[in-house]
């Protein structure tokens, strides 16, 4: 350890206790990402359970000038999110509840540390389908989803992240924070703060809790293989195929 970072170190397992905080020490057993498998060089973890929690973190490393760096879900092939020797991880894993679904105005609050896959699974059970849709949907979260603005596979019906999300609650750097949790699809009121956060990538604040725009179950899905000759037969099809059929099409 760090004689500077001591004091920090210190501050921040008080805060978060034994399941919250690991040590350099403890994360040896923990690959970097899911694309890296060497062990996890960081200077520690936080693993935050509540949005004031990580309120306090960022406070501390704020006060103490220490860098952080924002752990996902792993999956992004960039290592974007990689932390390193000199820097605290911060993971949202233990945030990764969903905390209501309203099948009537067709959204739900979920934590930024909820897997993709288990949203989707949850709204299904109401007869709804939250459409954004990637490989690493069993693997990826939320936070990194908004974080990254993903796209998936049904970004031609509908939309990436940032059609997706009504409102969220970020914490800035110096742990204050903004609370957008609007859960309306119309609303004029003022700035769209959501906006601001969404395709950022966590360099404005760390996304902690975000409201979902969810849609009605699509009763039937039919899906064509055809072998085309090159890329110019491609761009037609995608064309004939948005005239043909519309909003219906999901993917290509």
């Amino acid at each position: 350890m760090e004689e500077g970072n001591t004091g920090l170190l210190q501050a921040l397992s008080s805060a978060l206790g034994p399941c919250g905080f690991l040590t350099k020490d403890a994360l040896a057993s923990r690959p970097t990402s899911l694309w890296n498998s060497q062990r996890m060089s960081a200077l520690a973890m936080a693993r935050p359970k509540t949005t004031s929690e990580v309120s306090t973190v960022l406070r501390l490393c704020h006060e103490a000038s220490q860098e952080v760096v924002i752990i996902g879900g792993g999956t992004g092939p960039l290592a974007g999110a990689e932390p390193t020797s000199h820097r605290i991880a911060i993971s949202l894993e233990r945030m990764n509840q969903i905390e209501s679904i309203d099948p009537v105005n067709a959204g739900c609050v979920v934590q930024a540390g909820a897997c993709l896959q288990t949203v989707q699974e949850a709204v299904a059970s109401h007869h709804l389908l939250f459409p954004l849709d990637l490989g690493a949907r069993g693997s990826c979260t939320i936070g990194g989803n908004i974080s990254t603005n993903a796209g998936g596979i049904n970004v031609l019906r509908y939309g990436s992240m940032r059609s997706l999300v009504l409102g969220l609650e970020a914490v800035l750097s110096d742990g204050t924070v903004v609370s957008s949790m609007n859960k309306l699809l119309k609303n004029n009121a003022g700035f769209d703060l959501k906006q601001l956060f969404i395709g950022t990538e966590g360099t404005l604040g760390i996304v902690t809790r975000a409201v979902l725009r969810l849609f009605p179950q699509q009763p039937d899905r039919r899906t064509a293989m055809i072998a085309l000759r090159g890329f110019d037969e491609v761009a037609q099809l995608l064309q004939l195929a948005k005239l043909k059929f519309g909003s219906m099409l999901s993917a290509y």
